[in-house]
């Protein structure tokens, strides 16, 4: 799994192509897998929110998580939403 290039997730096109990019989203993916397994977090069916902040952690665990969904090791429905902090300067247009 994740090791040829049509294991790759069309999210990820344009994505280095070298060995240490790769060993570090496939640690990515399996450890993320292993958390929602553990926790029993899928309930099949089931619809999850991901809020999104902005930065570089929330929209890897987005794209994460679209490629467990394409995979069907994740049997739910994914929406994203953007999360407005309060940070100043942040564009009110997003």
């Amino acid at each position: 799994m994740l090791d040829k290039p049509e294991d790759i997730h069309p999210l990820f096109n344009g994505a280095p192509k070298g060995t240490e990019f790769k060993k570090l989203r496939k640690r990515i993916v399996n450890h993320t897998r292993e958390a929602i397994e553990q926790y029993g977090m899928i309930e099949a069916g089931g619809k999850w929110l991901v809020c999104l902040s902005g930065g570089k952690d929330s929209y890897t665990l987005l794209a994460v998580l679209y490629e467990l969904k394409w995979r069907g090791l994740l049997p739910v429905e994914l929406l994203a939403c953007n999360l407005d902090q309060g940070q100043p300067n942040f564009p009110a247009t997003v």
